[in-house]
């Protein structure tokens, strides 16, 4: 149901390898069937439901490194955790304004949503966006992305449509919650994974004196995809830029779960790394095709958080900024290990 106001909503992820190094170093115990693991899920089946949840989403890891596995296991529990939650955000928002309100269910008008939750008391299998430790999952770049006061929503109605579904309509929204005057652009784009050129490209102004939301762009499903030549849901992928007021937002809508796309490997590199401040470094990341869910990951010996994480890359290149808990006056490249992955990753054997 789209309530007036969502209290309490989660779901469970894994904390990253570095996390539960801080409770064993035996290898055995990093599985996700060993006893450990079971011991520290506190509630019951949630690590079975999770891993349905993500095989009917995801590719499964096909590799036969135990814990490269369970690595890989930990990074898509994550994007499963975040996806849900953004999914479930961007539902209410679409329907927080009082216009959204069903006359005959009294539906819509969500005027709040609260998840749960943000912080972990200890290492294990949660709900928590904030490893303990203090380490951010991807839900937590997820939250403070999907509570934007100005955000670009993309729908396909209904979801996971067929291509020559002739009722299916693409819905592209912008919700409003800033008092003073919003002025951008709204710029979307249909790409396959094989290439960084769109197939087409397509946009509007938008203009607000008031919070609210307007719905900018609306097509026939079926229409788009067949000017754009994309015969199955799998083949294509939409991804928009909502330029405002000298802000910047991204939003990726799939056509079709993601584990029924053919990944290409984007050649995902970190070209530069570049010290900005004593706390903050600026790294820019490459790739030659689309890269979905790019995750960085630093040292377990370096605290502190990323700009952004857990993204899609349509453009050759970008960059983030790693803020430092910590001052970082004697910087060493050498020692500054980032860790980086993307979706095609857990395709290789």
């Amino acid at each position: 149901p789209i309530t007036r106001f969502l209290s309490d909503t989660g779901i469970q992820s894994l904390p990253s390898l570095d996390t539960w190094y801080q409770t064993t170093t035996n290898s055995s115990n990093l599985n996700i069937n060993s006893s450990f693991l079971l011991h520290r899920e506190h509630s019951e089946n949630q690590l079975t439901e999770m891993m349905k949840h993500i095989d009917s989403n995801l590719p499964l890891p096909v590799t036969n490194d135990s814990l490269r596995n369970f690595a890989q296991l930990i990074y898509l529990s994550q994007i499963h955790q975040a996806m849900t939650l953004k999914s479930i955000s961007d539902l209410c928002r679409l329907h927080s304004s009082v216009d959204m309100i069903n006359p005959k269910t009294s539906q819509g008008h969500t005027m709040g949503l609260m998840y749960w939750q943000i912080n972990d008391i200890w290492q294990a299998p949660t709900w928590a966006t904030i490893e303990y430790g203090l380490k951010w999952k991807m839900s937590h770049y997820y939250v403070g992305h999907m509570y934007a006061p100005v955000y670009p929503i993309a729908m396909l109605t209904p979801y996971l449509a067929n291509v020559t579904d002739e009722n299916a309509q693409l819905s592209f929204h912008v919700v409003n919650e800033v008092l003073n005057n919003t002025y951008g652009t709204l710029i979307c784009s249909i790409y396959t994974l094989d290439t960084l050129t769109p197939r087409l490209s397509f946009g509007d102004d938008i203009i607000f004196n008031l919070p609210g939301i307007e719905n900018v762009m609306n097509f026939p499903y079926s229409t788009l995809m067949r000017r754009t030549n994309c015969k199955d849901s799998s083949q294509c992928i939409i991804h928009c830029s909502l330029n405002y007021n000298e802000h910047q937002i991204g939003q990726t809508l799939f056509l079709s779960r993601p584990k029924n796309y053919q990944l290409f490997n984007p050649n995902l590199q970190i070209e530069s790394i570049k010290q900005i401040s004593s706390t903050d470094f600026n790294i820019t990341i490459t790739v030659d095709r689309p890269a979905l869910f790019v995750w960085l990951d630093i040292a377990a010996n370096i605290t502190g958080y990323f700009s952004r994480n857990g993204f899609n890359m349509f453009q050759p290149s970008t960059s983030v900024i790693f803020h430092s808990w910590t001052s970082m006056e004697n910087f060493d490249k050498a020692n500054f290990d980032i860790r980086y992955t993307s979706l095609f990753d857990v395709t290789l054997p």
